[in-house]
């Protein structure tokens, strides 16, 4: 394969002397000699992918699975959809993979990778990824004499000019997602795309998804407290201790504030009880493993409930079972409250913790001798120095100290429509270093344009049961910059000393997340 890419690269040089001389004074731009080049490649190794030759865009496409028939193709509705992306040079080499298998062969796996499909907005404009990908997931497409569209469960391979790649940046995946190799510009490539399935809604589904998590956990308090006699009182924004006669606590997960949706509570949550994460039915799953994280050296060789076990012994070792939140201190109590937390994917995955004993589970770079270090929240209304997601800034005010709380939200209240990208940096990083590789290329446009789409997906699934909820949204996406810039001076991040190596992990657009917390006063006020 290394030698018929060099032949490439060859053909690319003769062809553009040839060509040059061809033409009177003008020179052919590179685009249409690579188109030539790469055509002429083609022919030499896929001879059979010619009849395959798509004009719009001028790329080849080998279909490797049709995929369900009775589905309804890509092209036929705007959606968000779930893609598995592999990417690599003309010689085979891998630059980019979503799959963990593939990831390890390569040496670029990461405990801190959650590898799952792409989920990117697939719609009538090209918003959101580059434009072969784009292009083979929303056209008609030429396989033969027949004519294709790409649905649930196709399977296809492009080769695709750099015109509709990357174009004239350098390519190359990034926190675990990269491959052995860098893909230098104006370069071909071979794109596998694997298509999962798609949703209209996210955050219709998103709701869905954590409502079947709070069922199975416990049970979902009701929401409307007049159809209940049982219903526990809403909290305010920031409740004062005198409100504690308007709280009920038990196992079921209460909305946070009255006007904030998809945000709970479980007052009584303890580690010494099992999370389950396999909540989704049949009919709802997009792809294996979606509620049951099973990839990689961890997920992969031990079950979710195996290492939940696990988790949850090193939290009641460290921590204790925790105070009945009936009996423990409100937190305006203090000035300040310490807080300990494991953050977790909807699939039980854990992206980020501070409590080393957590992360020495899932992780290979904790040292043994780290004790962690709590994070501060400050319990005056309205402070500025809670630089967290939206998430905290409501929840942890309704917490006691010494006690266990559990914090599930939909992603309205930590990511949104832009996610995390997953990155790898250190010291002297610019933003621009990590800025074109072919993934973060991906999530830029999702998070430029994502907001765009979400208020009307949140707007049509919501109306206007919250009352006044629909304006704090769109306050809250002014807020874009502070929830994904500001909280990720902590979040998903590890450090190494020697290096300052910094690995991020990848929250993806419209991700649920879990909080397990435990809150305790400072060392100063416990004195």
């Amino acid at each position: 394969m290394k030698f018929f890419y060099r032949l490439f690269l060859i053909t690319c040089s003769v062809l553009s002397v040839s060509l040059i001389s061809c033409v009177d004074s003008e020179d052919m731009p590179f685009e249409e000699v690579e188109k030539i080049a790469l055509k002429a490649w083609i022919e030499i190794n896929r001879p059979d992918l010619l009849d395959n030759f798509q004009p719009i865009g001028e790329y080849y496409v080998e279909l490797l699975d049709e995929g369900h028939p009775d589905s309804l193709p890509v092209r036929s509705k705007d959606a968000w959809v779930w893609f598995d992306v592999t990417c690599r040079d003309l010689a085979g080499n891998v630059v980019l993979t979503r799959k963990s298998d593939l990831a390890r062969m390569q040496n670029s796996y990461t405990e801190h990778t959650h590898y799952v499909p792409f989920f990117l907005f697939v719609g009538t404009d090209n918003v959101a990824m580059p434009e072969g990908t784009y292009l083979s997931l929303r056209s008609k497409l030429r396989i033969g004499e027949k004519v294709f569209e790409a649905r649930y469960g196709t399977k296809m391979r492009l080769y695709l000019p750099s015109s509709i790649g990357t174009g004239d940046k350098t390519m190359g995946g990034e926190a675990g997602y990269e491959g052995q190799y860098i893909l230098d510009a104006n370069r071909p490539m071979i794109v596998e795309v694997d298509v999962w399935g798609s949703v209209a809604n996210p955050v219709a589904y998103e709701d869905q998804w954590i409502k079947s998590f709070a069922k199975v956990n416990g049970g979902l308090a009701p929401e409307d407290e007049k159809d209940s006699d049982a219903a526990s009182k809403r909290r305010s924004y920031m409740r004062s201790s005198s409100d504690e006669s308007d709280t009920v606590y038990d196992n079921e997960w209460h909305l946070a504030v009255d006007s904030i949706a998809g945000l709970y509570i479980n007052y009584l949550y303890t580690p010494k009880q099992s999370l389950e994460f396999n909540c989704l039915g049949a009919d709802t799953l997009i792809y294996e493993g979606q509620t049951e994280y099973k990839e990689g050296k961890v997920y992969g060789t031990k079950s979710l409930a195996d290492i939940n076990r696990e988790v949850d012994d090193v939290l009641v070792k460290r921590f204790g079972r925790g105070l009945n939140p009936a009996d423990a201190e409100p937190l305006d109590s203090v000035k300040t409250a310490k807080v300990w937390y494991v953050t977790r994917l909807l699939d039980g995955f854990i992206i980020d913790s501070n409590i080393p004993e957590v992360k020495r589970i899932v992780y290979d770079d904790v040292d043994d001798d780290e004790v962690g270090e709590a994070l501060e929240f400050v319990t005056a209304k309205n402070s500025e120095e809670n630089k967290y997601v939206d998430a905290w800034i409501y929840a942890i005010p309704q917490m006691k100290l010494g006690a266990w709380n559990a914090i599930l939200t939909t992603s309205s209240n930590a990511y949104g429509a832009t996610g995390v990208s997953g990155q790898v940096s250190s010291s002297g990083t610019t933003w621009e270093d990590n800025y074109w590789n072919y993934y973060n290329y991906y999530n830029y446009y999702n998070n430029y344009y994502g907001n765009n789409y979400y208020n009307n997906y949140y707007n049509n699934y919501y109306g206007g049961y919250y009352g006044g909820y629909g304006g704090y949204y769109n306050n809250y996406y002014n807020s874009y910059y502070y929830n994904n810039y500001m909280n990720n001076s902590y979040f998903g991040s590890t450090e190494e000393e020697e290096s300052k190596l910094i690995v991020t992990s990848e929250v993806q657009p419209y991700s649920p997340l879990l909080w397990q917390v435990f809150i305790e006063t400072t060392d100063a006020e416990s004195e």
